[in-house]
């Protein structure tokens, strides 16, 4: 419409006025904007402050605190609060703190300071948190714990569980001495969930007691109030097979028609039960004893107790280490005689054995029966010469009693060493080409064989 005029913003950038107004009104709001020109109070919170533990005498340290950070809020010009870190602020224990002259455990107030330049800010009032902390204190020692082990292996039916053996004896515990004091043992604990047929091997877990055989509390360990070297330890659980043996007596000084099984005695435990380790097979069906000396058993010998020879790299269940014999002494009796059947054996080619005694008085022992019915051409005393040289002159060397008949439970008995003594000789031998020989041989005393 012809006449009328219409408004340009533009336009009112060319009156001086508005411009003036404008760049008036922009300058506030940048400066309101600016936090640095501010001086309005501001609030920040400060975290994670390391707190300082200060130093104590009496050698004391701290083995545990509840907490090691803390959290403060400040105020001040909103520009230096932003530029504000940890490191800015200080935290520690109180002054009575520094007072502890012995081993505790207690709750210690914290404080709060300016640590750095920066001081143009203001630590709020009751704003610490945490206000206090929890601290253990002690003096620090070491104890070597021994080790036991506890654990609830069974084994199955015919098999023996050896010495149970650990491969530590003993753990190096440190830490608080209050706590240690207190420290009887520890136990290498292991459960079985089933019956053993072979070795074990397996790792423990470590647990320690005090006197009255109460479990230390964990939470020493969790807190390092205390430290154990290791808290596991390798038990080994030797599981054997068992074996049943007979028990067979060894007799020496015994007539060859002897019979070992004789009634006239018997075995206490007649078995014995072995265990093989389970790596190993013995095929051994009987296990004897140490030598026993039948000559030296009389006609009133009852019990006799005798060591067993036990093969090597096996135990024996319930540590049997000997028997008992027991001779029947009723049916037992002695009888002497006095024998002049005299026979030389190993005599050396060439050699004549001269016998210069007569006959050799015996003391037989058996059983009543037998005994009763033997006669004296049941025996010969036989003498070994070997190692003797013609012309050596007359030695006297110990007879040996044989039985010659069936008389099975009885046997020549002698408490002295030399129980029968025969004077023997060897002269060589001469043929009847040598002119000699007829003079050589009716010189000869005694009775002899070649």
């Amino acid at each position: 419409m012809k006449g009328t005029s219409r408004f340009s913003f533009s336009k009112l950038f060319y009156n001086d006025k508005f411009v003036m107004l404008f760049s008036v009104i922009l300058a506030f709001i940048i400066w309101v904007s600016l936090p640095g020109n501010s001086e309005e109070t501001k609030y920040a919170a400060i975290k994670d402050i390391p707190i300082s533990v200060p130093e104590l005498g009496n050698e004391l340290k701290v083995f545990y605190m509840d907490k090691t950070k803390a959290s403060v809020r400040v105020s001040g010009n909103a520009l230096i609060l932003s530029n504000l870190t940890k490191d800015d602020i200080e935290v520690t224990l109180g002054d009575d703190f520094t007072d502890i002259e012995s081993a505790t455990e207690d709750k210690f107030k914290l404080s709060a300071k300016k640590a750095s330049l920066a001081n143009d800010y203001v630590i709020q009032t009751n704003t610490l948190d945490p206000e206090e902390v929890t601290v253990f204190v002690d003096r620090e020692d070491q104890i070597d714990v021994p080790i036991i082990a506890e654990t609830d292996a069974a084994v199955g039916e015919d098999y023996h569980m050896g010495t149970v053996t650990l491969g530590q004896k003993t753990v190096t515990v440190k830490g608080a001495q209050s706590i240690l004091q207190t420290i009887a043992g520890a136990k290498a604990v292991y459960k079985f969930n089933q019956e053993l047929t072979d070795t074990q091997n397996v790792e423990a877990s470590l647990e320690f007691y005090d006197e009255n055989n109460e479990k230390i509390n964990s939470l020493y360990f969790s807190r390092k109030y205390i430290e154990a070297d290791f808290l596991t330890v390798n038990i080994k659980i030797p599981v054997m097979k068992v074996k049943k043996l007979s028990v067979v007596p060894k007799f020496i000084n015994v007539p060859e028609t002897f019979n070992t099984d004789s009634s006239i005695y018997k075995i206490s435990p007649q078995t014995i039960e072995i265990a093989v380790p389970d790596d190993e097979t013995m095929d051994i069906e009987s296990v004897s004893t140490k030598e026993i000396d039948l000559s030296r058993i009389g006609p009133d010998t009852t019990d006799i107790t005798a060591e067993l020879v036990i093969p090597s790299g096996v135990k024996v269940i319930n540590d049997q280490s000997n028997v008992t014999i027991s001779f029947n002494s009723d049916d037992m009796s002695a009888k002497n005689f006095t024998v002049k059947n005299i026979k030389a054996i190993n005599v050396p080619d060439g050699c004549y054995a001269n016998i210069h005694s007569k006959s050799v008085n015996v003391t037989m022992v058996g059983e009543n029966s037998q005994l009763e019915s033997m006669k004296e051409s049941d025996l010969t005393a036989v003498i070994d010469v070997s190692g003797l040289t013609a012309g050596g002159g007359s030695v006297t060397k110990n007879a040996q009693i044989v039985i010659n008949s069936t008389k099975d439970e009885c046997w020549p008995y002698w408490l002295s060493d030399d129980p029968y003594p025969v004077v023997v000789s060897l002269s060589e031998k001469v043929t009847l080409a040598d002119p000699s020989a007829t003079e050589s041989s009716t010189s000869s005393s005694g009775s002899g064989s070649g």
